[in-house]
């Protein structure tokens, strides 16, 4: 399953972290001592139980009612949690030869997880699949999450390649519908199924049949009763405008809405941010969010992220935006194809369960509502000080952050930070389009310079740095510091540079009773210029040049560069040579 493609001792800490986060555990979860209790109960109760949950499950509906529904009445208790999930099987399996494995995947376990549907779950298997989730499900009054995963040409190649062809999946589709009617259920309708279609490997006539089977995938769903979710890929993937697009052609408008960061790592923050951009798009469609792994945010890649944590455990949302609930949609220890070291995709990866278990941050993340960014230069030039860096804010990365600076603690400008910066884009997952690098007006001298990141939305500004610098006249700078005079020559030497190119030797001329006799590069090691200028060490000169016997007047003139004129060193110097 591909992320981001473009079309151009954890035993103990697994332990330690069941005890920190008793108080997150989702309401399905039950100790170890209530087990039997509730078992011994459940068959006691379980007809009426049923009978109760699937008379208020969702009945045949229009499109209408089920965009329109809360929440909190599509998933009852919240997502349901399988006692035979893939790593409740995973934990038992390990338990003898891979302890500390045992002991994440367990962790793992606690969680309710989506249960995923393809081509390997056909016939009386997926019919047995589905059944023993919504039996498990209402009898807890929650809702099993299931997932597609068999559309044809399924990631277009990639690790998860694979699905039916278009009659059998609408044969399998109809099978999944038939099933779920009358039951509370949410479905999650392929994963990367429309976010892939910006992608070089899937061909251009791959659209309209995407489009064509998903809108009657979700038209079918929902007269069912049941919401589905369409793709639209992640944060940093399509534009939420070009998402909108193909999501209204797939049929959202007969579906509840859609889902976002399916097996991926940005923030949920980030998320939501490009979801309600969507939502707005698509007339207000809800979504959800996947969290299993994006708890320590973008990973730099997206297969098999190293680093990544679990993240907020799986919950409904009501929070007054299109947010339905924060689900784990990926199953957190399933790999994600034959990258970093891992199995194939799907498999379960023992050392990558235990690091996600690690890393784990399972409450609600506190919303970072300041921007980020980083100075990274400040300095010197031509009319002023040169800044440099990047910002961006996750209430909206998409929408380019103002960066404002001061002079001496007077406003001096504002820029948009929306300069190319890949490397910004591959830390933080926040888009490559964050930096900035400005000239910012100053008078020459000692200036401090301060530089702030403006806040989008929620929260307040963000202070990104200071620093004081020298700013620099466009003219050059230059001292002829002595000429000694020889025997039918002159020695001279001195510095020189120009503000509006500090990093360059300048070019400077010697004159001898006005007429030019040589060139010199201004580029011989001088600390203390660069101690009193800061202007960088290699500014000096020296020379030595062949004149008559007689009184002359010795000058050096710095050849200007950028704005500004040549300048001439004041005091020359007078010698009478022999």
């Amino acid at each position: 399953m591909r992320r981001r493609p473009r079309r151009t001792a954890v035993c103990g800490a697994a332990a330690a972290l069941v005890a920190v986060v008793g108080g997150l555990l989702p309401v399905t979860t039950v100790s170890t001592a209530s087990a039997a209790s509730s078992a011994s109960s459940a068959s006691s109760a379980s007809s009426a139980s049923s009978a109760s949950s699937v008379s208020s499950a969702p009945s045949a509906s229009s499109a209408a009612s089920i965009r329109s529904a809360s929440a909190g009445s599509l998933y009852g208790a919240g997502p349901y949690r399988s006692p035979t999930s893939e790593a409740a099987k995973a934990a038992t399996a390990l338990a003898a030869s891979d302890p500390a494995g045992a002991d994440a995947a367990t962790t793992i376990a606690l969680y309710p997880v989506a249960t995923w549907l393809g081509e390997w779950t056909q016939g009386t298997q997926l019919t047995k699949t589905i059944a023993t989730a919504v039996t498990g499900a209402e009898q807890s009054g929650t809702t099993p999450v299931f997932v597609l995963y068999a559309i044809p040409d399924r990631d277009c190649g990639g690790y998860s390649a694979g699905g039916f062809s278009e009659a059998s999946y609408d044969a399998w589709v109809d099978q999944v519908t038939a099933a779920l009617a009358g039951h509370r259920a949410a479905v999650v309708v392929e994963p990367d199924s429309l976010a892939m279609l910006s992608n070089a490997k899937c061909s251009t006539t791959l659209d309209e049949q995407r489009y064509r089977i998903l809108s009657r995938t979700v038209a079918g769903l929902t007269a069912a009763g049941v919401p589905a979710y369409l793709d639209a890929g992640n944060s940093n993937w399509v534009p939420p405008a070009t998402m909108a697009a193909r999501l209204n052609s797939a049929g959202v408008q007969q579906a509840r809405g859609f889902f976002t960061n399916v097996a991926n790592y940005y923030p949920t923050a980030q998320e939501q941010a490009y979801a309600q951009k969507v939502s707005a798009a698509t007339g207000g469609s809800h979504y959800v969010i996947d969290t299993s792994r994006n708890g320590q945010g973008w990973r730099g890649t997206w297969c098999n992220g190293p680093g990544a944590g679990l993240g907020t455990s799986p919950r409904v949302v009501s929070d007054g935006t299109a947010l339905d609930a924060l689900l784990w949609v990926k199953t957190p220890g399933a790999s994600d194809g034959t990258c970093n070291g891992a199995p194939a995709a799907g498999k379960w990866w023992s050392a990558y369960a235990q690091a996600l278990v690690a890393n784990a941050r399972l409450g609600v993340p506190a919303a970072d509502l300041t921007p980020r960014g980083a100075l990274e230069v400040v300095a010197g030039t031509g009319g002023g000080v040169r800044v440099r860096g990047w910002a961006f804010d996750e209430d909206d990365p998409t929408q380019p952050v103002t960066v404002r600076a001061t002079v001496d603690g007077t406003a001096a400008g504002a820029v948009t930070a929306s300069l190319r910066r890949t490397d910004v884009d591959r830390a933080s997952g926040a888009g490559a389009t964050h930096g900035f690098d400005v000239v910012v007006p100053a008078a020459a001298g000692a200036r401090r310079v301060c530089v702030t990141a403006v806040n989008i939305g929620a929260g307040s500004d963000s202070p990104l740095g200071c620093s004081t610098v020298r700013a620099y006249r466009h003219d050059p700078y230059l001292a002829l510091e002595s000429a000694k005079a020889a025997t039918r020559a002159v020695s001279v030497r001195g510095w020189a540079f120009d503000g509006d190119a500090v990093a360059a030797a300048s070019r400077v001329a010697i004159t001898v009773d006005g007429k030019r006799v040589t060139s010199l590069d201004a580029g011989r090691k001088r600390a203390d210029v660069d101690a009193t200028w800061g202007s960088g060490t290699r500014h000096g000169f020296a020379g030595t040049v062949r004149v008559a016997a007689g009184k002359h007047t010795v000058c050096a003139i710095a050849h200007n560069a950028g704005s500004g004129a040549d300048r001439k060193s004041s005091p020359c110097r007078t010698v009478r040579v022999r």
